[in-house]
Formats: structure tokens, sequence, C-alpha cells
């Protein structure tokens, strides 16, 4: 893992030049990169590397789970903090920051597929590369798609600044779905199913078929509404299952460990290790007062809400681990959240209401770092938690509600809960919709899954920092407002409606 982090700082040398507009331009010289097998790889990892973009985490988190009903902001100003846990969405919100980021990293991956065939790789070889860059170029587009709806399709490299190349307009939400299932069916079949330890965080040919499966649950759901989809999502869910190398860790709390990474449920993640900062700077943002385990103890900015908390059952082992209610601070002193009682010196007015109770799943446990961006805890974007989840969702809406069962309570058994054992559609509808909040928060899942489901309206109800803004539904807030900065550059994109 070591040696891969390093390439992508590397390489990430050659790309802090580019230009932000909406597709960045060739970031490296062709014919000066591609010689070898080990060039290709250079550019794959410059194509990782738009994953890691500093300040932008927090956007990213913000904007994925941040409007879900668990997470709150300290900041409750008219700031990009506040809009985004709110929903008040504005076109110049910091979630626009990410457009850039997934169209970088798009265009790396396009600049791969197209040069890497100039080479002179063994076919087998070529294939896989392609297949990796194909991945990630999937994997940008679903976030795009997840995002704003339509967005502009470019499948060829940007190599120069003319409007046709540059400019284009918004491609239909089906249409982009198409290019990013059939990028990953080619991924699928040609990556590899696993990477030496030099290599993780690579994608395999499970994360593709992963994937698969919840591009076609999104599908099966609002606004495409392709109920199909959901018999295609339970299929391609079952192989992960059925025949993958990856299965749940016993304790709850080993998945996020600094001391267990890529352990067995990890599917797809970035990694951060503490050093030439590759490492992650969302611990530091998320840290609760004085935590032992952030740079400068924390900023404090986000938590959960109080009554997420409560929404746990006292017996649910993921509790105490998702959220610090209690926790022993840099100075050796034990916080407890809302204990008037607590030390006098805590920092930003104390551990609170309604300022949110610290993330346990972000402890860069054995001392904090010496600076915000070197972090060790990786990003996990995919794990098999969420597989069993999805498969659990994907039966019951199929109509085979009894065969969702054994998986939903796979992940009831580790959390210490007993057994669900009703098969009505409905009831088991609502019971996965709420176990996917409990075993997934903060973990960019919330937000599109309630777009999804249809459900932003009725989560404005339970959402604390919505009704501190007092945000009213609307139908707008079922997607992201195109980036104002995008608008201005490009007079082919139309703003999404009622912004």
């Amino acid at each position: 893992m070591r040696k891969f982090i390093i390439a992508i700082i590397t390489v990430s040398v050659f790309l802090g030049c580019e230009p932000l507009e909406e597709v960045p331009f060739s970031f490296l010289s062709v014919e000066n990169l591609y010689q070898n097998e080990g060039d290709v790889d250079k550019a794959l990892y410059g194509v990782y590397s738009s994953m890691n973009q500093g300040i932008d985490e927090l956007w990213y988190f913000l904007a994925t789970s941040g409007p879900g009903e668990g997470v709150v902001v300290r900041l409750k100003g008219d700031g990009n903090q506040g809009q985004l846990s709110g929903l008040n969405f504005q076109p110049t919100t910091a979630h626009g920051v990410w457009w850039n980021n997934f169209y970088r990293g798009i265009n790396r991956a396009n600049v791969v597929i197209e040069e890497v065939s100039n080479v002179g790789l063994e076919p087998s070889v070529e294939e896989q590369k392609i297949a990796e860059a194909r991945f990630l170029r999937a994997w940008n587009y679903f976030n795009l798609v997840k995002w704003f709806g339509d967005v502009p399709l470019h499948l060829e490299a940007t190599s120069d600044f003319s409007d046709e190349s540059v400019k284009k307009p918004r491609s239909p939400i089906e249409e982009v779905y198409n290019v990013i299932i059939e990028d990953f069916q080619f991924a699928e079949t040609r990556l590899p199913e696993s990477w030496d330890n030099a290599n993780l965080g690579r994608a395999t040919s499970w994360a593709a078929k992963a994937y698969l499966g919840k591009v076609y649950l999104h599908m099966a759901g609002k606004p495409l509404e392709q109920t199909e989809m959901y018999g295609l999502a339970a299929t391609k869910l079952q192989e992960v299952v059925n025949n993958g190398p990856h299965g749940l860790q016993l304790n709850f709390a080993d998945i996020f460990s600094v001391d267990n990474e890529f352990n067995s449920e990890i599917i797809f993640a970035r990694p951060n290790v503490a050093q030439n900062g590759a490492g992650s700077v969302l611990n530091f943002f998320v840290g609760a007062p004085l935590s032992p385990h952030a740079f400068n103890g924390g900023q404090y900015q986000v938590g959960f809400a109080e009554s997420f908390y409560d929404s746990f059952a006292e017996t649910d082992l993921r509790r105490d681990v998702t959220l610090l209610y209690s926790y022993v601070n840099s100075n050796g002193d034990t916080v407890t959240y809302n204990d008037p009682n607590n030390p006098g010196n805590l920092p930003f007015g104390g551990y609170n209401d309604p300022k949110g109770i610290g993330f346990g799943k972000l402890l860069d446990v054995g001392g904090a770092p010496a600076s915000p961006f070197q972090h060790r805890s990786d990003f996990i974007f995919m794990r098999y938690g969420d597989v069993l989840l999805m498969l659990a969702e994907a039966l019951n809406e199929s109509g085979s509600s009894s065969e969702a069962l054994p998986f939903l309570n796979q992940i009831r058994d580790r959390a210490g809960l007993d057994d669900v054992v009703t098969t009505n559609q409905s009831e088991l509808r609502d019971i996965i919709k709420q176990e996917r909040k409990w075993e997934l928060a903060g973990e960019f899942t919330e937000y599109p899954d309630l777009q999804r489901w249809g459900d932003i309206e009725q989560s404005l109800q339970n959402n604390e920092d919505a009704q501190f803004f007092g945000t009213v539904y609307d139908p707008k807030l079922e997607l992201f407002p195109i980036p104002q900065n995008q608008l201005d550059a490009n007079e082919n994109l139309t703003q999404n409606p009622g912004y």
C-alpha cells in the first residue's frame, strides 16, 4: 500500500497546474510518458489521485452524508457546512469543487484508455490497464449522475480548447448510466480479483461487480424507476456474496481500525498514509474537541445529532463505535456529550448539543499526526456490509422477501440485535432502510439513498439542521445545482430545475 500511495504523490507533481474547466486537459506529454507498463501505471495512479483533493474531502462528506438525518454541523451560519447539512443547496456551494475533481479523473482515465495501445503490452495486460481506467471513469460518472442528474459525457481525452471539445451539453441520465454499466462490465471481466500488498487500493473485479449491483439498485429507484433492475442488482450482488473473497469482520470496530486496513470487508477504498501529504484531512475536520486522534485536537466542524444516537438500541454494538458519546481527550479527561461537569477548558464552547457527537469511525489511534493532511484513516467507498444490505433490499423489492432475511440478519447479528422475521415487503423495506442508516452512517451513502428511495421530503422532518435553517421541501432538492462557475464557462449547460 505504501508504494501505491507514493506513486500517487509522485504523479501528482505533474498534475498540480491543470486548469479547472469542466474537463481538465492532458496532464502529461504522451510521447514522454507511455514507454512501458510502469509508465502506464503511473498514469493510472494519476487517475486515482483525483480522489485525493485535500480540503475537498470535507465537501464530499457533507454532500453525501451531510444531507442525511444523522449529521449536524457546528458552524450553523450561512456557509457551506450549514447549506449542505441543512439542504439549503446553492449553485455556489462548495460541493461544486467535486464537479472539477470528477471530470479531472474522467479525463485522466480517457487518456490512459486511448494511449495504452501505443505501448506494445501483451494484449491481456493492455486490457487490464484499460479495464482499470474504465472502472475509475465509471466511478467518477456514477458520482456525477447521482449528484447532478444529466451531465456532459466526455468519452475521449480532451486535447484542445475548442468549444466542441470542452463545451458539451448535458446527456440524459439513462445515457450516462449506460456508459457506467458498460465500463463496469468491461472491468469486471478483466481486472484481477486481488492485488499484492504494494498495490492495495487498486480496483478489483469484485469491486466492479459490487458497483454494478449498486448502479442497478440506483437505476431501479428514483428518478429512473426501472424496477426490473432490482433483479439484476440481486443477481450481481449474489455473485459477490456467493463467490467472492470478502466477508464481515466479527467486530464492527475492526472495519475502521488503522491497524486493520484492507481487511476482509473492504471492497474499494482510497488508502491514506501519514507521509508527504498523502493522508486524509477529514479526521481533522470531524475531530471532537481536544481529540487525541486528530491534528491539533480536531476542528469539531461536524458530528452526529443526539437524536440519531437515541435511535440506536442500547444493545446495538455499532452505536458506541460510530458515535463518541464519551471519550478521553488529549489531556486525559473523560468528556461526555452534554455533561455540565465536563472539564472547562474545552474549545468551541464545549461538547454539547446542537454541535453534534463525534465520529468514532475516524480515529487515527496512535497519536495525532504532525499535519492535518497526514491522518491514516482510509476512505472506504464500498464494503461488504453495504453489499449485504443492498442484496437484502434488491431481493425484497424483487418479491423475494424471505430470501432477503439471511443477508439482513448477518448485519444485525454482528450488531448484537435480534433477527428480523417479517416477510411483509413494506415492513421489511422500512427495516432495511433504517439498518442502512445505522450500519453505514458517515460512509457517503445517506443522501444518495434518500434520493433513490424518494425519501428526501420525509427525511427533512428528522434532519435537525434542516429544521434549524427552516428548509422547506422543494423537488429541486432531489439533485444538487450545477455549479455556477460551470454554467458561466459553458453556455451549453443548463441549470437543474428550481435553482
